[in-house]
Protein backbone atom coordinates (compact mmCIF):
# COMPACT_ATOMS: atom_id res chain seq x y z
CA UNK A 1 0.00 0.00 0.00
CA UNK A 2 3.14 2.23 0.83
CA UNK A 3 4.60 1.71 -2.91
CA UNK A 4 0.84 2.32 -4.23
CA UNK A 5 0.84 5.41 -2.37
CA UNK A 6 4.21 6.89 -3.65
CA UNK A 7 4.50 6.29 -6.80
CA UNK A 8 0.77 8.26 -7.18
CA UNK A 9 2.21 11.00 -5.49
CA UNK A 10 5.48 11.36 -6.75
CA UNK A 11 3.57 10.78 -10.30
CA UNK A 12 1.04 13.93 -8.80
CA UNK A 13 4.55 15.81 -8.17
CA UNK A 14 5.81 15.37 -11.87
CA UNK A 15 2.59 16.48 -13.28
CA UNK A 16 2.20 19.73 -10.99
CA UNK A 17 5.97 20.69 -11.51
CA UNK A 18 5.50 20.35 -15.44
CA UNK A 19 2.19 22.17 -15.01
CA UNK A 20 4.05 25.11 -12.91
CA UNK A 21 6.49 25.08 -15.54
CA UNK A 22 4.14 25.37 -18.63
CA UNK A 23 2.46 28.46 -16.85
CA UNK A 24 4.26 30.68 -19.24
CA UNK A 25 6.73 32.95 -17.50
CA UNK A 26 6.32 35.72 -19.75
CA UNK A 27 3.39 38.41 -20.18
CA UNK A 28 2.76 41.64 -21.95
CA UNK A 29 0.46 44.60 -22.48
CA UNK A 30 -0.18 47.34 -24.82
CA UNK A 31 -0.79 50.96 -23.44
CA UNK A 32 -4.12 52.36 -24.68
CA UNK A 33 -3.39 55.58 -26.83
CA UNK A 34 -6.00 58.67 -26.76
CA UNK A 35 -9.49 57.24 -28.61
CA UNK A 36 -10.71 58.26 -30.92
CA UNK A 37 -7.88 60.96 -32.37
CA UNK A 38 -7.48 63.31 -35.38
CA UNK A 39 -3.88 62.45 -35.38
CA UNK A 40 -2.11 59.60 -37.14
CA UNK A 41 1.56 59.43 -35.45
CA UNK A 42 0.53 58.08 -31.66
CA UNK A 43 2.31 56.05 -29.98
CA UNK A 44 2.55 52.22 -29.68
CA UNK A 45 3.84 51.64 -26.36
CA UNK A 46 4.20 48.63 -24.40
CA UNK A 47 5.16 46.97 -21.15
CA UNK A 48 6.60 43.34 -20.92
CA UNK A 49 8.25 40.94 -17.81
CA UNK A 50 9.74 37.57 -17.32
CA UNK A 51 9.71 35.80 -14.22
CA UNK A 52 12.34 33.71 -15.33
CA UNK A 53 14.92 36.74 -16.45
CA UNK A 54 15.13 35.97 -20.14
CA UNK A 55 15.43 37.93 -22.71
CA UNK A 56 11.95 39.15 -24.73
CA UNK A 57 11.61 39.60 -28.20
CA UNK A 58 8.30 41.73 -28.72
CA UNK A 59 6.10 41.60 -32.34
CA UNK A 60 3.68 44.16 -33.00
CA UNK A 61 0.29 43.48 -35.20
CA UNK A 62 -2.23 45.69 -36.60
CA UNK A 63 -5.41 45.55 -38.41
CA UNK A 64 -6.89 48.88 -40.02
CA UNK A 65 -10.56 48.97 -41.47
CA UNK A 66 -10.14 47.50 -44.63
CA UNK A 67 -7.52 44.81 -43.50
CA UNK A 68 -8.90 41.34 -43.93
CA UNK A 69 -6.60 40.25 -41.03
CA UNK A 70 -4.12 41.27 -38.65
CA UNK A 71 -0.33 41.73 -39.79
CA UNK A 72 3.02 42.43 -38.26
CA UNK A 73 4.40 46.28 -38.63
CA UNK A 74 7.24 47.41 -37.63
CA UNK A 75 10.44 44.97 -37.03
CA UNK A 76 11.06 42.27 -34.18
CA UNK A 77 11.66 44.65 -30.63
CA UNK A 78 14.72 43.00 -28.69
CA UNK A 79 13.99 43.83 -24.28
CA UNK A 80 16.71 43.21 -21.85
CA UNK A 81 16.80 39.84 -19.75
CA UNK A 82 13.47 40.55 -17.05
CA UNK A 83 11.57 42.58 -19.64
CA UNK A 84 11.06 46.12 -20.22
CA UNK A 85 8.73 48.88 -21.36
CA UNK A 86 8.97 49.58 -24.90
CA UNK A 87 7.38 51.02 -28.09
CA UNK A 88 6.47 49.58 -31.74
CA UNK A 89 7.26 50.99 -34.72
CA UNK A 90 5.30 54.08 -36.51
CA UNK A 91 1.96 53.88 -37.10
CA UNK A 92 1.95 56.89 -39.52
CA UNK A 93 2.63 55.33 -42.58
CA UNK A 94 -0.55 53.05 -42.75
CA UNK A 95 -3.25 55.25 -40.29
CA UNK A 96 -4.80 57.11 -42.83
CA UNK A 97 -8.28 56.51 -43.94
CA UNK A 98 -10.76 56.93 -41.43
CA UNK A 99 -11.87 54.13 -38.88
CA UNK A 100 -11.36 51.84 -35.99
CA UNK A 101 -7.39 50.08 -35.90
CA UNK A 102 -6.74 47.48 -33.93
CA UNK A 103 -3.70 46.48 -31.97
CA UNK A 104 -1.94 43.09 -30.30
CA UNK A 105 1.27 42.15 -29.43
CA UNK A 106 3.35 38.97 -29.02
CA UNK A 107 6.56 38.47 -26.55
CA UNK A 108 8.89 35.52 -26.35
CA UNK A 109 11.05 34.77 -23.51
CA UNK A 110 13.24 31.19 -23.51
CA UNK A 111 10.55 28.78 -24.61
CA UNK A 112 7.60 30.83 -23.75
CA UNK A 113 5.36 33.31 -25.66
CA UNK A 114 2.46 35.61 -24.57
CA UNK A 115 0.08 37.67 -26.78
CA UNK A 116 -1.66 41.18 -25.03
CA UNK A 117 -5.13 41.69 -24.86
CA UNK A 118 -6.58 43.86 -27.98
CA UNK A 119 -6.90 47.50 -28.20
CA UNK A 120 -8.81 49.59 -30.44
CA UNK A 121 -8.07 53.21 -31.66
CA UNK A 122 -10.58 54.95 -33.46
CA UNK A 123 -8.89 57.88 -36.28
CA UNK A 124 -11.27 60.47 -37.11
CA UNK A 125 -10.39 63.26 -39.41
CA UNK A 126 -13.82 64.92 -40.46
CA UNK A 127 -15.11 67.62 -37.88
CA UNK A 128 -18.51 68.52 -37.05
CA UNK A 129 -21.07 70.76 -38.69
CA UNK A 130 -20.62 74.50 -37.92
CA UNK A 131 -23.08 76.03 -35.44
CA UNK A 132 -26.10 78.43 -37.05
CA UNK A 133 -28.33 81.00 -35.70
CA UNK A 134 -25.41 83.17 -34.35
CA UNK A 135 -26.01 86.16 -32.87
CA UNK A 136 -25.09 88.66 -29.82
CA UNK A 137 -26.54 91.49 -27.54
CA UNK A 138 -24.85 93.68 -24.94
CA UNK A 139 -26.17 94.92 -21.77
CA UNK A 140 -23.62 96.91 -19.72
CA UNK A 141 -20.62 94.57 -19.75
CA UNK A 142 -22.19 91.58 -20.54
CA UNK A 143 -22.24 90.45 -23.96
CA UNK A 144 -24.99 87.68 -24.45
CA UNK A 145 -23.86 85.05 -27.50
CA UNK A 146 -26.40 82.40 -28.89
CA UNK A 147 -26.02 79.82 -31.52
CA UNK A 148 -27.40 76.62 -32.18
CA UNK A 149 -25.21 73.59 -33.08
CA UNK A 150 -25.51 71.64 -36.65
CA UNK A 151 -27.77 68.33 -36.85
CA UNK A 152 -24.75 66.57 -37.12
CA UNK A 153 -25.48 62.93 -35.88
CA UNK A 154 -24.22 63.21 -32.06
CA UNK A 155 -20.30 64.45 -33.18
CA UNK A 156 -20.78 67.66 -31.49
CA UNK A 157 -19.72 67.55 -27.75
CA UNK A 158 -18.39 70.89 -27.78
CA UNK A 159 -18.47 74.82 -28.33
CA UNK A 160 -15.77 77.36 -28.11
CA UNK A 161 -16.43 81.07 -27.74
CA UNK A 162 -13.97 83.55 -29.18
CA UNK A 163 -13.15 87.03 -28.88
CA UNK A 164 -11.45 90.11 -29.80
CA UNK A 165 -10.92 93.97 -29.43
CA UNK A 166 -10.71 94.42 -32.80
CA UNK A 167 -12.08 93.17 -36.23
CA UNK A 168 -8.87 93.13 -37.72
CA UNK A 169 -6.74 91.71 -34.69
CA UNK A 170 -6.97 88.07 -33.72
CA UNK A 171 -9.35 86.64 -31.21
CA UNK A 172 -8.48 83.83 -28.61
CA UNK A 173 -10.65 82.07 -26.99
CA UNK A 174 -12.59 82.52 -23.52
CA UNK A 175 -15.30 80.17 -22.82
CA UNK A 176 -16.11 76.61 -23.67
CA UNK A 177 -19.51 74.47 -23.28
CA UNK A 178 -20.06 70.66 -23.22
CA UNK A 179 -23.36 70.57 -25.78
CA UNK A 180 -24.42 67.74 -28.03
CA UNK A 181 -25.83 68.07 -31.78
CA UNK A 182 -28.72 69.77 -32.97
CA UNK A 183 -29.24 72.17 -29.48
CA UNK A 184 -29.43 75.86 -29.17
CA UNK A 185 -26.95 77.04 -26.41
CA UNK A 186 -25.56 80.35 -25.25
CA UNK A 187 -22.62 82.58 -23.49
CA UNK A 188 -22.50 85.06 -21.33
CA UNK A 189 -19.59 86.87 -21.58
CA UNK A 190 -18.38 89.90 -19.15
CA UNK A 191 -15.78 92.00 -21.12
CA UNK A 192 -12.89 94.15 -19.53
CA UNK A 193 -13.92 97.35 -20.84
CA UNK A 194 -17.66 98.33 -20.91
CA UNK A 195 -17.17 101.10 -23.28
CA UNK A 196 -15.64 99.27 -25.89
CA UNK A 197 -17.00 97.24 -28.75
CA UNK A 198 -15.97 93.24 -29.07
CA UNK A 199 -16.41 90.72 -31.40
CA UNK A 200 -16.85 87.23 -31.25
CA UNK A 201 -17.02 84.06 -33.11
CA UNK A 202 -17.69 80.18 -32.12
CA UNK A 203 -17.09 76.70 -33.57
CA UNK A 204 -17.83 73.16 -32.43
CA UNK A 205 -15.42 70.44 -31.68
CA UNK A 206 -15.85 66.73 -31.46
CA UNK A 207 -14.21 63.69 -29.76
CA UNK A 208 -11.12 63.71 -31.77
CA UNK A 209 -10.67 67.78 -31.50
CA UNK A 210 -11.55 67.80 -35.32
CA UNK A 211 -13.06 71.61 -35.23
CA UNK A 212 -16.38 72.94 -37.16
CA UNK A 213 -16.05 76.06 -38.95
CA UNK A 214 -16.24 79.09 -37.63
CA UNK A 215 -19.81 81.59 -37.46
CA UNK A 216 -19.64 84.92 -36.37
CA UNK A 217 -18.13 88.40 -36.24
CA UNK A 218 -15.72 88.63 -39.15
CA UNK A 219 -11.97 87.88 -37.61
CA UNK A 220 -9.65 85.54 -37.42
CA UNK A 221 -8.49 82.81 -35.13
CA UNK A 222 -4.88 82.58 -32.96
CA UNK A 223 -3.28 79.65 -33.65
CA UNK A 224 0.11 78.52 -34.71
CA UNK A 225 -0.59 78.58 -38.43
CA UNK A 226 -3.29 80.42 -40.60
CA UNK A 227 -6.61 81.09 -38.84
CA UNK A 228 -8.81 77.95 -40.46
CA UNK A 229 -12.45 77.68 -40.95
CA UNK A 230 -12.89 73.77 -40.26
CA UNK A 231 -11.04 70.45 -40.51
CA UNK A 232 -8.33 69.56 -37.88
CA UNK A 233 -8.16 72.54 -34.70
CA UNK A 234 -4.50 73.46 -34.61
CA UNK A 235 -2.74 74.36 -31.24
CA UNK A 236 -4.01 77.78 -29.79
CA UNK A 237 -1.46 80.40 -28.67
CA UNK A 238 -1.56 83.76 -26.71
CA UNK A 239 0.04 85.87 -28.98
CA UNK A 240 -1.95 88.88 -29.85
CA UNK A 241 -5.42 87.09 -28.04
CA UNK A 242 -7.62 89.38 -25.43
CA UNK A 243 -7.45 88.18 -21.85
CA UNK A 244 -9.90 85.33 -20.98
CA UNK A 245 -12.61 87.00 -19.51
CA UNK A 246 -15.49 85.58 -16.81
CA UNK A 247 -17.35 83.42 -19.24
CA UNK A 248 -20.45 81.40 -18.48
CA UNK A 249 -22.10 78.96 -21.22
CA UNK A 250 -25.14 77.58 -21.16
CA UNK A 251 -27.58 74.91 -22.92
CA UNK A 252 -30.96 76.62 -23.61
CA UNK A 253 -34.09 74.21 -22.27
CA UNK A 254 -31.84 73.67 -19.37
CA UNK A 255 -31.24 74.89 -15.96
CA UNK A 256 -28.89 77.79 -15.37
CA UNK A 257 -24.99 76.92 -15.64
CA UNK A 258 -23.70 77.92 -12.28
CA UNK A 259 -19.67 78.18 -13.88
CA UNK A 260 -18.03 77.37 -17.13
CA UNK A 261 -19.01 74.32 -19.09
CA UNK A 262 -21.66 73.86 -16.19
CA UNK A 263 -25.26 72.55 -15.80
CA UNK A 264 -27.41 72.52 -12.58
CA UNK A 265 -28.80 68.89 -12.28
CA UNK A 266 -25.81 67.14 -13.40
CA UNK A 267 -23.01 66.12 -11.17
CA UNK A 268 -20.43 68.82 -10.27
CA UNK A 269 -16.43 68.12 -10.88
CA UNK A 270 -14.32 68.96 -7.74
CA UNK A 271 -12.79 72.27 -8.34
CA UNK A 272 -9.16 71.32 -9.73
CA UNK A 273 -10.23 67.54 -10.52
CA UNK A 274 -10.39 66.89 -13.71
CA UNK A 275 -12.72 64.06 -15.06
CA UNK A 276 -9.50 61.89 -15.64
CA UNK A 277 -8.47 62.23 -12.13
CA UNK A 278 -11.90 61.70 -10.89
CA UNK A 279 -12.25 58.05 -12.54
CA UNK A 280 -9.06 57.06 -11.60
CA UNK A 281 -9.73 58.04 -7.85
CA UNK A 282 -13.52 56.22 -8.26
CA UNK A 283 -11.55 52.63 -9.58
CA UNK A 284 -11.18 50.23 -6.88
CA UNK A 285 -7.82 49.95 -5.44
CA UNK A 286 -5.43 47.00 -7.33
CA UNK A 287 -4.59 44.31 -4.98
CA UNK A 288 -1.71 41.94 -5.54
CA UNK A 289 -2.42 38.31 -6.54
CA UNK A 290 -1.50 35.97 -4.31
CA UNK A 291 -3.32 33.29 -5.08
CA UNK A 292 -1.65 33.12 -8.85
CA UNK A 293 -2.33 29.66 -10.92
CA UNK A 294 1.89 29.26 -10.39
CA UNK A 295 1.76 29.90 -7.03
CA UNK A 296 -0.94 27.75 -6.25
CA UNK A 297 0.68 24.62 -8.14
CA UNK A 298 3.89 25.63 -6.19
CA UNK A 299 2.46 24.94 -2.79
CA UNK A 300 0.33 21.64 -4.25
CA UNK A 301 3.83 20.67 -5.34
CA UNK A 302 5.53 21.32 -1.85
CA UNK A 303 2.35 19.31 -0.03
CA UNK A 304 2.34 16.62 -2.54
CA UNK A 305 6.28 16.20 -1.15
CA UNK A 306 5.70 16.61 2.48
CA UNK A 307 3.14 14.41 2.45
CA UNK A 308 6.12 11.82 0.89
CA UNK A 309 8.24 12.61 3.44
CA UNK A 310 5.88 11.96 6.05
CA UNK A 311 4.88 8.83 4.57
CA UNK A 312 8.45 7.39 4.54
CA UNK A 313 9.32 8.70 8.31
CA UNK A 314 5.81 6.97 9.30
CA UNK A 315 6.96 3.69 6.93
CA UNK A 316 10.70 3.54 8.66
CA UNK A 317 9.03 3.77 12.39
CA UNK A 318 6.94 0.64 11.58
CA UNK A 319 10.17 -1.26 10.17
CA UNK A 320 11.86 -0.67 13.79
Amino acid sequence: MFKILSKLLLSAVFVLLFIAKADAAVSIRLDQPKSPTNQNNFKMTFVTLDTESDPVIVKCFKKGPSDGGFSQFGGDVAIAAGGNAGSCGSVSSFVSAEGTYQFYAEATGGSDTATSPTISVDYKTTGPGTPTNFSKDKSACVYKIKFKTADDSGKTIKVVLYRTDSSSSEAGEVDSISIGSNTEGQFENTIPDCNKEYFYAVRAFDAASNSSGLVGDSMSVTTTSTATTGGVAPTQTTGGAIPVGQGQGQVLGEKTATKEGEVLGEEATPSGESQEEKKEAEKPEEKAVLFSARNILSGAAILAILALIFLWYKKSKQSV
